[in-house]
């Protein structure tokens, strides 16, 4: 089994997107307004793309990263996890202030088993509840 996270296909991207995350919507609805400032990972096994994530540089020298998703056949397996740590050490590597995104509230157990904490800023969009977590990246 060969593991390996590299820059993924938009077209593919948008697809795990929309199944795992709005399967009831199109695949439209789940296009970030700013994708094309983005760079999208996503992370294989044996050249099978399983997860994606997108990742935004912003000026203070942090990362948001958002819209990370696993095949619904594939999660609860480590593969969120493997590209959480990607992120992380991909952070320290070019240390980077901040590695933050805003986690839905029923997958907040998840990041912070990741070493994520949770912040004060909590917001709701498109019928779900989100919390904003971070960690630093120094």
């Amino acid at each position: 089994m060969s593991i390996s996270v590299t820059e993924a296909n938009y077209n593919d991207v948008l697809k795990l997107r929309q199944e795992v995350m709005y399967p009831d919507k199109n695949i439209d609805f789940v296009k970030l307004p700013d994708d094309d400032k983005g760079i999208h990972l996503g992370l294989f096994e044996d050249g099978t793309l399983i997860s994606v994530v997108s990742i935004f540089m912003n000026k203070d020298r942090s990362v948001q990263f958002r819209k990370l998703a696993t095949r619904k056949d594939m999660q609860g397996k480590g593969y969120g996890s493997i590209l959480l740590k990607w992120l992380k050490d991909y952070a320290n590597d070019v240390k980077l202030n901040r590695l933050w995104c805003n986690a839905r509230i029923e997958t907040l157990g998840f990041y912070k088993k990741a070493g994520f904490v949770e912040t004060d800023e909590k917001f709701s969009r498109d019928g779900h509840d989100y919390v904003i977590v971070e960690i630093s990246a120094n």
